[in-house]
């Protein structure tokens, strides 16, 4: 006889009120341990959508970051990289670059997320904004040493101005602007080395989350 008939004996071997109350109670048990058991896998079930949800916004983040960068070097490219690798010693840089105020629209969007991520793409998209930044810094002082530039050489042709005090203000704009020039090239290869660099550490890390994000699925 198996544990089931010997359990169904033993019930009718007792009385009924005491029959009742163990059936009651065994059934209490095992509607409990399936309440547990449901319980549990919604909870598997919702930690992994939490997880799947994160790896997701980080790749997003990621994604995200580059195109922006892409986007605004290829931009940049176009109007300037041929003018910053003219640039000699001694020379100036007299084409203005203009600049609005708002460059960095998806990394400013999601600075929160970023702060987020693991250390080595967190602190090389920061690396990489913070040159960047250097640079649009260093055009727009240029850009403003242009203007003043062009001032000066308009009052040194004005036959009644002083021509020896707009000659010497003219050596010192001249002097500085020389100054920007070369700091812009210097920068310019310091924004693109922090770039490659970044770009191979947030290549990694979208890799890893991806293969995080297959293996949540399996």
């Amino acid at each position: 006889m198996g544990f089931l008939g010997e359990l169904s004996s033993f019930l009718h071997s007792i009385p009924e009120w005491l029959s009742s109350f163990i059936t009651a109670l065994i059934g209490a048990v095992i509607g409990g341990w399936f309440t547990l058991k449901g319980v549990d896998r919604e909870a598997t079930i919702t930690r992994k959508e939490a997880e799947r949800d994160s790896l997701e916004l980080q790749l997003s983040v990621l994604k995200g970051i580059k195109g922006e960068i892409s986007t605004l070097l290829v931009l940049y490219d176009k109007r300037m990289k041929v003018h910053i690798e003219n640039i000699r010693p001694g020379n100036m840089l007299l084409l203005g670059f203009p600049i609005g105020d708002d460059n960095f629209t998806f990394y400013e969007q999601n600075a929160k997320f970023i702060a987020k991520l693991n250390d080595e793409p967190r602190d090389s998209i920061i690396n990489i904004y913070t040159y960047a930044r250097s640079l649009i810094q260093s055009f727009k002082g240029n850009n403003q040493l242009i203007v003043e530039h062009e001032k000066i050489l308009l009052g040194m042709a004005d036959k009644n101005n002083n021509a020896d005090y707009y000659q010497r203000l003219y050596a010192a704009k001249q002097e500085v602007m020389i100054d920007y020039a070369q700091g812009i090239k210097a920068i310019d290869g310091e924004v693109r080395e922090s770039i490659a660099n970044g770009f191979a550490n947030i290549d990694q890390e979208i890799v890893r989350l991806e293969d995080n994000l297959k293996n949540l699925s399996l």
